[in-house]
């Protein structure tokens, strides 16, 4: 347990060394046309369309992604284990950045199936189709990377008044599953993977009094649950190491 509760801080303080903060791509609106009948269709016809674009294209034609995923190898991921070797986790390099696009009936609704666009040095250099319904990181993310993290463009925010924070521990050792009481299914903002002795799920969800309830998942079973404000982070962390 105490490996699981010290990576939570070094992996979400990931989140902003590699620039997915709240002010990444959210000044740009998306185009519920431009996914429709534009390049949306023309990528599923012939991903030539999009391939070596770079990144402002595909937002200015496609419209926001669902999601974004962030490939990163942390040479040393044991680094995670322990605050006091934090010092190093500047040693991080983002692989690959992708793009999440699901497509959608006639009738503006989720097929099941979604457009993958990866980028590399900020050009477009792949293009897939991928399981929306059942999304599965490992399809996506570089193979070389250790460490992914999907930002979503749309999440919900939690009532913060609504969660009792005395009963959070009587969920440790739950199914995943069971998360659903307290979020009530809604969509987190960021989702990471962590590749240690074990695969570690952390999900963040946004609290409308700013703060985010963090879960992490070890095998389906939740291993961590808390309150946090990423705000604090850095300062938290600091205090650690000293």
């Amino acid at each position: 347990m105490r490996i699981i509760k010290n990576l939570i801080l070094p992996i979400i303080i990931l989140t902003f060394l590699v620039g997915c903060s709240n002010s990444d791509i959210n000044s740009k609106k998306p185009s519920k046309e431009a996914i429709e009948k534009n390049t949306m269709t023309k990528v599923q016809n012939d991903v030539n369309v999009i391939m070596d674009k770079d990144y402002d294209y595909v937002l200015k034609n496609m419209g926001n992604p669902y999601s974004t995923v962030y490939s990163l190898k942390v040479d040393d991921i044991d680094v995670f284990k322990d605050l006091e070797k934090m010092k190093n986790v500047e040693n991080v390099e983002v692989l690959s950045k992708g793009l999440v696009y699901p497509k959608y009936t006639s009738d503006y609704k989720f097929s099941g199936s979604a457009i993958y666009i990866g980028l590399k040095d900020d050009k477009v250099n792949r293009v897939e189709t991928c399981d929306f319904k059942n999304f599965d990181i490992s399809q996506v993310k570089d193979k070389n990377a250790n460490v992914a993290i999907l930002k979503y463009q749309e999440y919900d925010s939690l009532n913060s008044q609504s969660i009792d924070e005395d009963s959070l521990e009587r969920y440790i050792g739950e199914d995943k599953s069971s998360i659903s009481n307290i979020t009530k299914h809604k969509q987190c903002q960021y989702s990471i993977y962590a590749d240690i002795e074990e695969n570690v799920n952390i999900e963040a969800y946004h609290m409308e009094d700013g703060q985010f309830l963090i879960v992490v998942f070890e095998d389906n079973s939740i291993e961590f649950i808390d309150k946090t404000n990423f705000s604090n982070l850095l300062s938290t962390l600091e205090k650690e190491m000293n």
